[in-house]
């Protein structure tokens, strides 16, 4: 499970956009889900929100902490966690959990003007090989578009997009240099992903393998005079709800990828992640709502 950061949907050539940011997994056999909404406009409400058993409409701070979340239910059942974060924190999520900051040269060892997302990937491969029994979910919470240094949020040679806007007072950029900076930290999420279904592709021999990628939330970035994100929902633009979202699965997995490629176009949110999950991983649990499955033939849409 791959939870990105502030990646809208309509920055992705993936959904039709006419730059290349997403050439890797464009050459991969994903299932883009091209209208996935957020539960807020923050990470603090969506990462929080979109492991619980809440739907937007239910979900509050309250209600997150007196209840048990995705991760919970999961440890229970005898799954294997591991929550690694290259940003914030887990927002409450991943308190009851191993979990492993990457933000930091002495753990993060890809790290120059900052700590990379590629970093959480490093020892991956000995903590499948040392986890012996039960199956395995790890979530690598991304730095991802993190603004406003969108410059700062990928390597040199990612940049491709120029000019570029080196600084986060971004009033004293242009729109262009804005959209560039941007655009190239997606263009390494789209590196960053294909590594992960690297590392799952290593390991089909032993698990049914597949990787979860969905935004916390979108970001606005100049259009109507308007940056970042975190309007209150109801008056918030598209451009901070309408977030990326795709699914990979291996070959191990009994998935009928066209029917869900069909399926996929239809409008879907965070509410489906809790249940989608718990699906994937064929958790028995009465709290399950095949109805909020993705992968679910009975499910409807938001």
């Amino acid at each position: 499970m791959v939870v990105g950061e502030a990646v809208r949907a309509d920055r992705l050539s993936l959904n039709g956009y006419t730059r290349q940011t997403t050439p890797l997994l464009q050459r991969e056999d994903i299932i883009n889900f091209p209208e996935m909404y957020s539960c807020g406009t923050s990470t603090a409400v969506s990462v929080p929100c979109m492991f619980s058993i809440f739907t937007r409409d239910e979900y509050s701070d309250n209600n997150m902490k007196s209840q048990e979340n995705l991760l919970d239910v999961l440890h229970h059942a005898g799954v294997n966690i591991l929550w690694r974060d290259n940003n914030s924190d887990s927002k409450g999520t991943a308190l009851r959990v191993p979990y492993e900051d990457y933000k930091s040269p002495s753990r993060n060892p890809i790290c120059d003007v900052e700590c990379r997302d590629e970093g959480m990937l490093v020892g991956l491969q000995e903590y499948i090989d040392r986890t012996k029994y039960g199956d395995i979910l790890i979530v690598l919470h991304q730095m991802g578009n993190h603004g406003p240094a969108y410059f700062k949020r990928y390597p040199k040679e990612f940049e491709k997009f120029t000019p570029v806007c080196k600084t986060n007072q971004l009033e004293e950029c242009s729109r262009e240099e804005i959209g560039n900076a941007y655009d190239n930290a997606v263009l390494y999420t789209d590196y960053f992903l294909s590594k992960v279904i690297s590392l799952l592709k290593q390991n089909e021999k032993s698990f049914e393998s597949a990787m979860v990628y969905i935004s916390d939330h979108g970001e606005s970035i100049g259009e109507n005079n308007l940056y970042l994100h975190g309007l209150p929902y109801f008056m918030a633009p598209d451009s901070q709800k309408h977030v990326g979202a795709i699914l990979w699965f291996g070959n191990g997995f009994k998935i009928d990828n066209k029917a869900l490629k069909e399926k996929s176009t239809e409008i879907f949110s965070q509410d489906y992640l809790f249940h989608t999950i718990l699906g994937l991983l064929e958790v028995d649990t009465s709290i399950y709502d095949k109805t909020l499955d993705m992968l679910s033939n009975n499910n409807q849409s938001y």
